[in-house]
């Protein structure tokens, strides 16, 4: 008969290989209370109170990485821990080959840290990227949904990547060690810089429009 870890000494690997064991354990896991700090690799590191703590501390590449999304809470667990802790532990730059690799040492952690830290994480995934949506997302007008702009969609994180190296002037390897919070100030400068452009031809037109009919009326009356 398999043997039974307690909840205390409960690891994120003993609890993936098994189970048949703990099935249900998530739902209290869910519960818990989110510490401050998370030990991990041997160091007590500490948890982000919120997303601004959060997005200060993350680089674009971390941002890519941690939106994914993963089929199941292990993906998740793994995703969101190696995805913010890796440089915080190794004290290197970010390296999403080594992140991943880096998960060997989170399947170590204790299972009543991991998992409330990793929902917390992933909350504020969420919230990040909702507040990008409010800052960034322009509704497609009539002509772009009927040219099929939601094709582009696909092709989303290429176009950024691509958007910030030419904004930047640096490559795409440096544009994914960039500070996250620099990367949204170029975005939303893009986005204001193009209404702008919007609103400013609009009013070229509006005002242009007058005089066209204006010298039309005069034309006709000299013939």
């Amino acid at each position: 008969m398999a043997h039974v870890t307690k909840i205390e000494r409960l690891t994120l690997r003993e609890m993936m290989f098994n189970l048949d064991l703990y099935q249900g354990l998530t739902d209290g896991l869910v519960q818990l209370p989110v510490p401050d700090r998370i030990k991990m690799r041997g160091k007590s590191v500490k948890v982000p109170a919120d997303m601004e703590e959060f997005t200060s501390n993350i680089c674009y590449g971390q941002r890519l990485f941690i939106v994914r999304k993963e089929e199941n809470d292990f993906g998740t667990i793994l995703r969101q821990l190696d995805g913010y802790y890796y440089p915080v532990i190794s004290n290197k730059k970010w390296d999403e080959e080594a992140a991943l690799v880096f998960g060997k040492y989170v399947l170590n952690c204790k299972i009543i840290e991991l998992y409330p830290v990793a929902m917390h994480l992933a909350t504020l995934t969420g919230q990040m990227a909702e507040r990008e949506k409010s800052l960034l997302y322009r509704e497609p007008t009539k002509v772009q949904t009927a040219a099929g702009i939601e094709k582009l969609n696909v092709f989303a994180e290429l176009n950024a990547l691509d958007f910030l190296r030419d904004a930047m002037k640096i490559t795409v390897p440096e544009v994914l060690l960039t500070p996250y919070r620099e990367c949204l100030v170029r975005f939303m400068n893009a986005k204001e810089t193009f209404e702008f452009q919007e609103r400013y031809f609009e009013l070229i037109r509006e005002i242009s429009e007058p005089k066209k009919k204006h010298n039309l009326r005069n034309d006709h009356s000299k013939a």
